[in-house]
């Protein structure tokens, strides 16, 4: 099965908003981080220009990923260059830890 790493970075505002909708479709599980930079958007309030943001990212299969990116846009647009970016990345190995079966290198 292909998987998929689907980042978004967002106003902290809309993170709740994000989370609901997101559990809503069903997605398994999801990463959240506190992020802090600056893009096309400049915060000049802050000496350093940058604002503070979440970054979500959800692993899911292939398929589910453009629907995925489209409901965190969905919920987030406010047609302002501070709504974020969103990154679908191609995940060349996904396993869950819980199933990690040692081999052995003797062979």
């Amino acid at each position: 099965m292909k998987y998929r790493k689907v980042t978004a970075i967002i106003p902290s505002l809309s993170l709740d908003d994000v989370e609901k909708e997101l559990l809503t479709l069903g997605v398994p599980g999801m990463t959240v981080t506190k992020a802090h930079g600056m893009g096309e958007y400049r915060n000049y309030y802050a000496k350093d220009s940058m604002s503070d943001c979440s970054r979500v990212e959800v692993f899911i299969e292939a398929e589910k990923a453009k629907r995925i990116a489209d409901t965190i846009a969905k919920v987030v647009h406010q047609g302002l260059s501070s709504d974020g970016v969103i990154a679908i990345l191609p995940v060349e190995e996904f396993m869950h830890i819980r199933e990690f079966i040692e081999v052995s290198n003797d062979e």
